[in-house]
């Protein structure tokens, strides 16, 4: 996959985070905090990528330091544990992909 799809990809799965924030997440408001500083922090690293396609070199040490960080929030806090694994699972696919994107 090149770098300008990943972007893409990207882009969208940060506005579905940002929507769900808002609608999904609207009487969870820790959850709905969450939801949208990870939904901006992709359509930002998307914005970057699409303008700068080279920087997927190293855009995707961000997401596996998110997923490693999620880890740990796991580990530490089991009231957050499930969102926290799903997280990480989430950071690990974005990082395999910008780490392979052409």
């Amino acid at each position: 996959m090149r770098a300008r799809q990943v972007a893409a990809l990207r882009a969208v799965w940060g506005g579905i985070l940002l929507a769900a924030s808002r609608t999904v997440f609207r009487e969870r408001r820790e959850q709905a905090q969450v939801g949208t500083a990870l939904g901006v922090r992709h359509v930002v690293q998307a914005a970057v990528t699409l303008a700068k396609p080279d920087s997927t070199r190293w855009m995707w040490t961000i997401d596996a330091a998110h997923g490693v960080s999620m880890l740990g929030l796991a580990a530490a806090a089991p009231r957050w544990r499930t969102f926290a694994l799903t997280s990480a699972a989430g950071a690990a696919t974005w990082a395999i992909a910008a780490r392979t994107a052409r």
